[in-house]
């Protein structure tokens, strides 16, 4: 299971046509109650409210009924569906952010359309507005586009004096582990050790059966010299196959084991420099860091999240250099969910993610728990916290904001979810993300021992894989 989906991470783009119902699924995966992320944000149009989130955009009132599906243009399946953000310019055209590419609504012809972002074959982090100017900001590099030609140009990012381009050793550790630190070849390399793994498994099954078998049938006087032939046949390539490769299937296995809890915590808390001549050594500093964006007008420059941390840059994005803000919300590894104005205080923002919602005044450097209204003074909190924040709303008919969680019902009592929304399904991508990571074994284990099902395996398998080269150099 761990080879199978392994693969399938690997190649995200291509399996992303691959989906799984959520009902062959523990209930904690099905969708019920706006949960798993259905709604991240709105938009006020003139016939109502668009709503997007992991499920595609969607068109409805203020009150939650009537729904009508909005994704034409949008590339199909629900991996493409996965809307970070739609907005308006003052010329009426909408423009929205999906996992692979960013589109602009055709009135004409009632469908979305792919912009063209030069040079780009990243995903998409985020779109936003600036009057109307547009941005859209993929994982490394941000464009640009002013009316009235949206014609998109690349923004680059100039280095920050004092911030080095240092990496997590958990984050080197992890593409090692996915191959993907060399590039395609890397992951091809990867590839092919699962495979090599799968083979381990399922010839090793056959010697121990096989071993038992012959033993009994000889026993009771039965012609055993096929089934023995057939056993050294299957044992002499299972040794060659484990022993040629011994050494990378180790490494895989000792990787993988350290990407879970517990050898991840200090892997993250460890950088060092990129490996040079990796995927990780670019000139880049923001290399695959970028996550959100938008404009401050009172401070007069934008606000950019990143997986460092939010930094500030100058109005004009062609000449633009980062500046970091120490003193800025946690923002869980997951990504940032909501970042939008607090409509209860102009010059503040609301920053929501897995490890909660909080309300950030960047020129008084006040963080404050939204829930509790404490001060929240690091910069970097707990993966998860009480509040697994999905996604946020004012334009629905209620006196308060409504604020969407994960696994969690939302702040307000809503209508029931339409049929059609309960049956969208989870991509295969994601599926295999829950399996490989252990997950989706929750439900069944407790949330302890699914923690530690992946190192617990890990261990497991590179105690199997060395102990069975030994033997084999014995014999």
């Amino acid at each position: 299971m761990f080879c199978f989906s392994g693969i399938i991470l690997n190649h995200r783009q291509f399996f992303s046509a691959c989906e799984v119902s959520r009902w062959w699924m523990p209930s904690v995966y099905h969708i019920d109650n706006w949960n798993q992320g259905v709604v991240k944000g709105t938009l006020k149009v003139d016939d109502g409210i668009i709503v997007f989130g992991q499920t595609g955009v969607w068109k409805t009132n203020t009150k939650f009924e009537s729904w009508e599906d909005f994704n034409n243009g949008i590339t199909q399946w629900i991996d493409n569906r996965k809307i970070s953000n739609v907005v308006r310019t003052s010329d009426g055209i909408l423009w929205c952010a999906g996992l692979y590419d960013a589109y602009r609504y055709n009135k004409n012809s009632s469908k979305w359309e792919t912009l063209l972002l030069p040079n780009n074959d990243e995903r998409i982090s985020d779109i936003t507005l600036r009057g109307d100017t547009v941005v859209v900001l993929s994982r490394s590099t941000i464009y640009e586009a002013v009316a009235p030609e949206y014609s998109f140009v690349e923004c680059p990012i100039k280095k920050t004096e004092g911030f080095d381009n240092k990496v997590t050793l958990f984050k080197t550790v992890w593409m090692l582990h996915s191959g993907e630190l060399f590039g395609i070849c890397g992951k091809l390399i990867v590839d092919a050790m699962g495979i090599v793994l799968i083979i381990l498994c399922i010839t090793g099954l056959v010697f121990f059966v096989l071993s038992y078998t012959i033993k009994y049938k000889k026993r009771d006087g039965i012609d055993v010299k096929q089934q023995v032939e057939w056993m050294k046949w299957n044992l002499r390539w299972h040794n060659r196959l484990g022993a040629g490769c011994i050494i990378l299937t180790v490494l895989l296995a000792v990787t993988g084991m350290c990407l879970r809890p517990p050898l991840m915590i200090p892997l993250a808390l460890t950088k060092i420099s990129p490996l040079p001549g990796s995927t990780l050594s670019d000139d880049n500093v923001f290399h695959d860091k970028l996550r959100g964006i938008r404009w401050d007008a009172n401070m007069h420059s934008w606000l950019l999240s990143t997986s460092e941390g939010f930094f500030s840059i100058s109005d004009d994005l062609h000449n633009s250099v980062a500046v970091k803000i120490t003193q800025a919300p946690p923002v869980s590894p997951m990504g940032i969910n909501v970042f939008c104005r607090n409509p209860k205080v102009e010059s503040e923002w609301l920053v929501g993610s897995f490890s909660g919602l909080f309300s950030w005044n960047p020129i008084t450097a006040s963080v404050v728990d939204y829930f509790t209204g404490a001060s929240a003074v690091v910069s970097h909190g707990r993966p998860v916290a009480a509040h697994t924040v999905t996604g946020w709303t004012k334009d629905l008919s209620t006196d308060d904001p409504v604020i969407f969680e994960y696994s969690a019902a939302p702040s307000h009592v809503l209508p029931e979810m339409p049929k059609v929304l309960k049956e969208q399904p989870m991509s295969l991508w994601n599926f295999a993300l829950e399996l490989h990571v252990g997950r989706c074994y929750e439900p069944f284990m407790g949330s302890v021992v699914s923690a530690l099902f992946v190192f617990v395996s890990g261990l497991l398998l590179t105690l199997i894989l060395i102990s069975g080269y030994i033997i084999y150099r014995r014999r």
